[in-house]
């Protein structure tokens, strides 16, 4: 059975094998992978990726959510998002959602995270999600705090990545600050 979350606009679903040509180019297109922290250099680190999300939606205890995004309206391939629980810290998950530069400005990464913030919390029962984004990248952050996470700092030039040392903002919201939130 496929896993789907539902929004106004979008439907987050788990891959398919036809999306693979749609990880590629995502992968492939450097104007998408400029800021994105997942290694995605190759065909084989592509497929391994995909694979991953694909064996991780055939799990009844899933602790990785590598999903599809597509407008509901057309069907179209929109991007693809990530919740990640943490191994060591069951309690606590990390978020991202890259997209297909047409659909960048429509407003659909913030239905991305506020659907995953109400997966996370009200369904999964987590205490903690953060997400994280290159300082340089001021539209993810924008996104972030838009829907309510907290800045908790920036690591400097912590990994090399493609052509030069990034650093990385990490943002966070706790179960009772999603609570008040909605309140």
């Amino acid at each position: 059975m496929v896993f789907s979350l539902v929004t106004n606009r979008l439907i987050l679903e788990d891959l398919n094998e036809n999306d693979l040509v749609h990880i590629q180019s995502i992968a492939n297109d450097r104007k998408i992978m400029k800021y994105v922290f997942i290694w995605l250099e190759n065909n084989e680190q592509i497929n391994d990726f995909f694979q991953y999300a694909i064996s991780e939606s055939r799990k009844q205890n899933r602790s990785g959510y590598i999903l599809a995004v597509r407008v509901k309206s057309t069907f179209d391939f929109a991007g693809f998002l990530l919740l990640e629980i943490d191994t060591d810290q069951p309690t606590t998950a990390e978020v991202g959602c890259i997209l297909r530069p047409q659909f960048w400005k429509s407003g659909y990464a913030t239905e991305v995270l506020q659907t995953l913030l109400l997966f996370g919390f009200d369904t999964l029962k987590l205490h903690r999600i953060y997400g994280k984004c290159d300082e340089l990248n001021l539209a993810s952050a924008h996104v972030l705090e838009k829907c309510g996470l907290i800045y908790e700092g920036t690591i400097r030039e912590h990994v090399w990545l493609r052509d030069h040392w990034r650093s990385t903002r990490y943002y966070g919201m706790l179960i009772n600050e999603y609570q008040k939130e909605r309140h």
